[in-house]
């Protein structure tokens, strides 16, 4: 597993603020298996058996769950260097 990664603690609560709309999500940590990076969740009654198949039940797309989840920082995506005009 990445250094970049923070794998959470049982009990944990795991909290997505949406982008394109009002509120979040919360999801409770209920394991981990630290060797092979996995994580399972509860939200409501549902049980998740990774942090990407949480992401994708509730986007309703494929999704990175160590970023959605804010456990892995998102990089930056590159500028393209701005052509600068001739004067």
């Amino acid at each position: 597993m990445s250094d970049e990664k923070l794998l959470p603690k049982i009990g944990d609560k795991l909290i997505h603020n949406f982008r394109k709309r009002e509120g979040c999500i919360t999801a409770e940590v209920i394991s981990v298996d630290a060797k092979r990076g996995n994580v399972t969740l509860k939200i409501g009654q549902e049980i998740y058996s990774s942090l990407s198949s949480a992401a994708q039940a509730i986007s309703g797309h494929a999704n990175n769950g160590w970023t959605y989840w804010g456990l892995k920082k998102q990089k930056p995506k590159k500028q393209k260097p701005k052509k600068q005009r001739a004067r």
